[in-house]
């Protein structure tokens, strides 16, 4: 019986699959971007860890969102995209933002467990962002998911700031 192996050497040529299952160099901005929201998604699971109430539903919420992201970046078809992100998306971010009260006036530095992961969770999102501007640029991605990523650094901003 063979075993099934997690390494498959097909990316020993600089190559890999997209979610779509199409082969790209692995410096492509498609990858690089999954490579940012797999980054992203692994702090807001530490997060996750400290989290309770409105905060953890939020995070579920974002996390979701984030996959179909990543679906919508590969441009996979509409089987799997099946809650893109939207205005609505965006207007509930923002409201959840609100919520947390108004931000801090001066600089500030975390200094516990949880708020240093949500805010590790902020700088991630920042550099997804900056990456996601390429595709924006050549109008290749939906104004609504550069917006959401946009808001979503202020939230785990405030969410940090809140801890």
């Amino acid at each position: 019986m063979d075993m099934k192996k997690v390494y498959t050497k097909k990316g020993d040529k600089g190559t890999t699959c997209d979610m779509a299952g199409k082969t790209l160099p692995k410096d492509d901005i498609r990858i690089v971007l999954f490579g940012k929201i797999d980054s992203l998604q692994a702090s807001i699971d530490l997060a996750n860890l400290y989290s309770k109430g409105k905060y953890r539903k939020t995070l579920e919420f974002i996390e979701k969102k984030l996959w179909q992201t990543s679906g919508e970046i590969a441009r996979c078809d509409k089987k799997c995209l099946t809650d893109e992100i939207t205005e609505k998306d965006i207007e509930a971010l923002e409201k959840f933002i609100d919520s947390l009260g108004e931000p801090p006036q001066k600089f500030v530095r975390f200094k516990t467990q949880k708020s240093i992961s949500l805010n590790e969770c902020r700088v991630r999102c920042r550099e997804l962002e900056t990456y996601l501007v390429k595709l924006l640029q050549k109008k290749q991605l939906r104004p609504e998911i550069f917006k959401f990523i946009n808001r979503l650094s202020s939230a785990f901003f405030m969410m940090s700031y809140k801890q």
